[in-house]
Parts: structure tokens; sequence; C-alpha cells
């Protein structure tokens, strides 16, 4: 497992990092409210919070980090189109 988060670090592949955080905490944090829930059950449901809040934070993350790159993109193809544009023209 730690080979596959180095490989993916040297990769570049931030957002594969990311999730993967956001996916372990919320399990940790299930497994945690379960065991808890067993001896005290309003406790244990309070703690759902925990991997709920995760999850809702990693699809906001997912979603902005795509936003971001479709606009990074575009930027590209514009910057792209123009310095075609000037070789044309030349």
């Amino acid at each position: 497992m730690i080979n596959y988060i180095v490989k993916l670090y040297r990769e570049g592949r931030e957002l594969a990092l990311v999730e993967l955080a956001y996916f372990v905490i919320t399990l940790l944090a299930f497994a945690i409210a379960g065991v808890v829930a067993l001896f005290n059950q309003s406790l244990g449901v309070s703690i759902l919070v925990v991997p709920l809040v995760s999850l809702i934070a990693c699809v906001m993350n997912v979603v902005a980090w795509a936003l971001v790159k479709l606009v990074a993109e575009q930027l590209a193809n514009i910057k792209q189109a123009k310095k075609a544009e000037k070789a044309t023209k030349k």
C-alpha cells in the first residue's frame, strides 16, 4: 500500500492521493463509530457525522478539480490557437 502511495506521489497524481486520503478517513471514522456505538449508541451515531462530511468534501473536491482541469485545458487550447494564428500570419 505504501509503495502504491509513493508511486502516485512520484507520478504527480494528486487527485488520486486526495481521494485515497478521504477514503481512509471515511473508513476509519466509520469503524470507530461502529465500535463506539456498541458502548454508547448516541455517541456512535454522532461520530458518523465525520465520514459523512469526509464523503461530501471528497465529492466537492473531485468536482472542483475537474472544473480547474477543464479551464486549464481550455486556456491551453486558446493559447495554442493564438500561436498557430500568429505563425500563419508571418
